[in-house]
């Protein structure tokens, strides 16, 4: 079997991050950061990434939550405050399309959300009204992340706890 360059390194760093307890997936593009990685690895129900702009936060968050794609059925969403800031440019939505354009995942622009063929589905939503968050009523999640957590009070981040 003959493999390039590009896929033994693929290879190798798959099986590093395995060792350091982080799933990869090939719907992620590049190498995590030293911290991403750290974030990665985390077992906890709850983990708050901070620090300046540029920093890697965004990417991480998307990473984590494309880790389980494979997965039959697993469902992911990540938040902003609103739909403009998830479709700002380098925002979540953008960044989605520059990572998973090209391959077999389908991007459903109704839903804001893209689907994948083990049935797993990476959404996007938004918690700007006061109620907003009971739209996620009777939703189930295997990962629920907040870009910019501090745009969003406590009680629709308790409340979507319950979703997971």
């Amino acid at each position: 079997m003959d493999l390039d360059i590009g896929e033994m390194k693929r290879r190798l760093l798959q099986e590093e991050l395995r060792r350091d307890g982080i799933k990869w997936t090939r719907y992620i593009p590049h190498e995590p950061t030293p911290q991403q990685r750290k974030f990665l690895s985390l077992t906890c129900k709850e983990a708050l990434y901070g620090g300046a702009a540029g920093g890697g936060k965004s990417d991480a968050l998307l990473m984590a939550a494309l880790q389980y794609v494979d997965i039959r059925d697993y469902s992911a969403i990540l938040f902003r405050k609103t739909f403009a800031d998830l479709n700002l440019a380098e925002a979540l939505i953008p960044r989605s399309h520059e990572w998973l354009a090209g391959t077999d995942a389908k991007w459903d622009e109704k839903n804001h959300t893209w689907k994948f063929p083990s049935g797993a589905q990476l959404s996007f939503g938004y918690l700007d009204q006061q109620h907003d968050h009971y739209r996620y009523q009777g939703a189930a999640f295997q990962f629920i992340g907040f870009d910019e957590l501090t745009q969003h009070t406590q009680k629709k981040y308790k409340y979507l706890f319950s979703r997971l």
